[in-house]
């Protein structure tokens, strides 16, 4: 049976589960009735309908590495299917990397954008873009979102600003401070997008 693509299942919530910068911190907890609520499912729940590919399929022909998205922020702070994940421990589908809210989050390769969510309190703001057929990149918690769905982008584009600051609109439930949250789509499956960043110079 063809599994419901993962990242609609996570839109129609509005929710990405990370845990960034701290890895094995522990969910903050409420404190007021400004914090956003913990929606249902549970993030455990959900990342349960998430498909992995654990190998390295090729980059469409043309795309010889994907860009860093924030080219000044690289350090990883939760890796692909983390094992202490806060909040889905082996199961967290990208790549988070620490920046500061308002960075610039950059094309990583030219293509479509096929889908955002907007930046609304206590929802994931993301973008969404495919760079060849079965391949798709998405960067998520913006805190703006400056393309819109149908528009082309080139690589170096800006996509939108970081964001992840707990309970700040964009940033959804499922975050532990400022990050972005990158992941890497074949065919539906999530890929480890850090074997295809380009290497450093």
């Amino acid at each position: 049976m063809r599994h419901a693509n993962p990242f609609i299942a996570l839109a129609v919530i509005g929710l990405t589960a990370c845990a960034s910068p701290a890895k094995r911190r522990s969910p903050p907890e409420p404190s007021g009735p400004e914090r956003c609520p913990k929606p249902e499912p549970a993030a455990s729940t959900v990342a349960e309908a998430r498909t992995f590919e654990l190998g390295k399929p090729p980059l469409p022909e043309g795309v010889s590495c994907l860009r860093w998205p924030m080219p000044d922020f690289r350090k990883v702070s939760s890796e692909f299917r983390d094992p202490d994940h806060a909040f889905t421990p082996g199961k967290h589908a990208g790549t988070d990397m620490p920046a500061p809210v308002g960075t610039a989050v950059l094309a990583p390769a030219a293509g479509t954008v096929v889908r955002t969510l907007p930046v609304e309190p206590c929802r994931d703001a993301a973008v969404v873009v495919r760079f060849d057929e079965g391949w798709t990149y998405a960067a998520h918690h913006l805190s703006r979102v400056d393309v819109r769905e149908g528009e082309k982008v080139v690589a170096g584009q800006r996509l939108g600003l970081s964001g992840g600051a707990v309970d700040a609109p964009g940033s959804g439930p499922w975050t532990t401070g400022p990050h972005l949250h990158f992941s890497l789509q074949r065919r539906e499956a999530y890929v480890d997008a850090e074997r295809y960043f380009c290497p450093q110079p």
